[in-house]
């Protein structure tokens, strides 16, 4: 259908011919238009969404408005809603989409039933072509000797090579452009586009002259790691000896109501402080080596890779034998 939600602020305020501004929006709030129907439209719906999006606008909410305006054209497509689109394009200062919804809005009207009124609508999308035009922020982007494979973006989108040298229409604000190619260093320019001017982003990617990571674990890891399972190792030897006083104690001394009672001869004082030194330091330094591990597996498991690893895994298993400890750890990096 063919709409227009101008208000009349709106349409007093328009650069239109005067010869059509009187006549335009009538038909763009009246007439209808013949389209060929799209998969899944909804005409009713479609009419729904306009007028609610009309009421907003006309409430100058177009914040809530435009959207509806969307969800009519993706349910019905016409060029009086792409018209309106367009002006909410506008309204918000996104000239360059603003314009391209005009242009948009002339290929939707070649389905327009009836002369008159295509011709209309030609009118309102090539005035507002027309008054846009001059307003319109461009942004070129010039390659200078552009090596292989070089990929150039603007606003995270590819920029292909036969826009290169084109000062294209962009919406006024920051924009981005992106550069990289193989053996080169990256390169990203911003740039702010003001109404009605032309800015020009030059591109010349230098050679990357780098060193290549070779990966590999840093030295500090395997040091730090080593003393980590050095520290698990002798405290799991005090481990060992402070289970041997322990069972020493209870092999000659007996516990009871009366009191402790111990073999003759047998020094219990000797083991007693084994027993207390051993915990003590079976304590500290297992602290101490398990914090060094968790260390050295981080700055294992972090470190740089020349190709990625099949699998990654890392355990650390402590063990004690007679008269012997130490840890073991096992891992593929």
């Amino acid at each position: 259908m063919i709409r227009s939600t101008i208000s009349e602020a709106a349409r007093r305020g328009a650069r239109f011919r005067p010869a059509v501004a009187c006549v335009t929006w009538a038909i763009v709030s009246g007439a209808a238009t013949a389209h060929a129907e799209p998969v899944k439209s909804d005409p009713a719906a479609a009419e729904a969404l306009f007028k609610a999006g009309r009421d907003l606008v006309k409430k100058g909410d177009y914040a809530a408005g435009c959207p509806k305006f969307e969800a009519a054209l993706a349910l019905n497509p016409s060029a009086g809603t792409m018209l309106n689109i367009a002006r909410c394009h506008e309204h918000d200062g996104k000239l360059a989409t603003a314009w391209e919804d005009y242009h948009r809005a002339r290929t939707l009207n070649r389905e327009t039933a009836g002369d008159a009124r295509k011709r209309e609508l030609d009118d309102i999308a090539n005035q507002g072509i027309k008054d846009l035009e001059p307003r319109l922020p461009r942004l070129k982007v010039v390659v200078t000797a552009p090596p292989a494979g070089i990929e150039v973006s603007r606003d995270g989108k590819d920029l292909p090579s036969g826009a290169w040298g084109e000062a294209l229409p962009v919406d006024p604000g920051k924009h981005e452009v992106s550069a990289r190619a193989p053996g080169r260093k990256p390169r990203t320019f911003e740039v702010t586009l003001e109404e009605g001017k032309t800015s020009t982003v030059e591109i010349a990617l230098e050679v990357d002259t780098t060193p290549p990571s070779k990966g590999g674990v840093p030295v500090w890891a395997w040091i730090v790691g080593g003393a980590g399972l050095a520290l698990v190792g002798v405290s799991a030897y005090f481990v060992y000896d402070d289970l041997a006083a322990i069972d020493a104690l209870q092999k000659n001394c007996d516990v009871s109501y009366n009191g402790t009672y111990c073999a003759s001869g047998y020094d219990y004082q000797a083991d007693n402080r084994r027993k207390s030194l051993d915990f003590g330091l079976a304590l500290g330094l297992g602290s101490a080596g398990v914090l060094a591990l968790g260390a050295a597996i981080y700055g294992i498991a972090t470190a740089p890779r020349s190709k990625p690893a099949e699998s990654q895994g890392v355990a650390v298993t402590p063990w004690v034998g007679p008269g012997a400890a130490g840890a073991s750890i096992f891992g593929r990096f």
